[in-house]
């Protein structure tokens, strides 16, 4: 159910178009990876995975993977020197069932995203999967918020963040728009973009990515210096 209007409680709600908008936020900021990387985070957690973390930098996920062994590499970033690497694939973060292993992710749009946010009180990870639990802990914490597109810091053409984005926006103000910004997804040229270049699970991903609710995940990023721990803001409901 969607919630009330947050104009009416003197908080705003809305979608960043530019990168200085997100690196000098001071407030609630969610981060909207759609295709991948929000998905992948939620479904990490989903699996039962509780040490993750973020990064911007390649070498620095590389780094923290090679001082602990116990680590798995999810990227969509190809390193010609590691073999041992997982896709930024939703679909295979939720299948794999190593839930005590730790986990690094460093991607072109997402974990970039998160790192260029210090200033903000609160980084939350959003899609469409998670949406209702968003629009929940919105109403209840009331905070001016900013939707930031993962696609400001790669490519703004990957429509899809920016979809995603102004539908979660409607969403928080009470109005559901998610079969229009589905419709709109469908005709771009991205979803078919995605498949032909992850042949291995992008048809399986894609059915997830674009699926509303279907996980109760709710990550939220703590910046701790060149790293982002996350952790699951359900699991406090528990």
């Amino acid at each position: 159910m969607l919630q009330k209007n947050n104009q009416n409680n003197n908080c705003s709600v809305r979608v960043a178009y530019e990168p200085n908008e997100i690196k000098n936020w001071t407030e609630r900021i969610i981060v909207v990876d759609l295709f991948r990387f929000s998905n992948t985070v939620c479904a990490l957690l989903a699996s039962g995975r509780e040490n993750i973390r973020i990064y911007s930098e390649p070498t620095l996920a590389i780094a923290a993977k090679k001082i602990n062994k116990n680590t798995d590499l999810f990227s969509e970033i190809e390193f010609p020197f590691i073999n041992d690497r997982y896709d930024n694939s939703p679909f295979l973060a939720l299948t794999l069932k190593e839930p005590k292993r730790a986990t690094v992710i460093v991607t072109r749009s997402g974990s970039k995203t998160v790192m260029a946010a210090p200033r903000a009180k609160e980084i939350i990870i959003g899609c469409f999967a998670n949406m209702p639990q968003l629009c929940e802990y919105n109403f209840k914490n009331k905070m001016d918020t900013l939707i930031a597109p993962a696609c400001l810091f790669y490519d703004r053409n990957h429509v899809e963040d920016f979809i995603c984005a102004r539908s979660l926006e409607d969403a928080f103000n009470g109005k559901d728009t998610f079969d229009e910004a589905l419709e709109e997804i469908h005709e771009s040229s991205r979803i078919l973009d995605f498949i032909a270049m992850r042949p291995e699970n992008g048809r399986k991903d894609i059915e997830m990515i674009l699926k509303k609710g279907t996980m109760k995940i709710l990550p939220k990023a703590i910046i701790r210096g060149v790293f982002a721990e996350v952790f699951n803001l359900c699991d406090e409901d528990r």
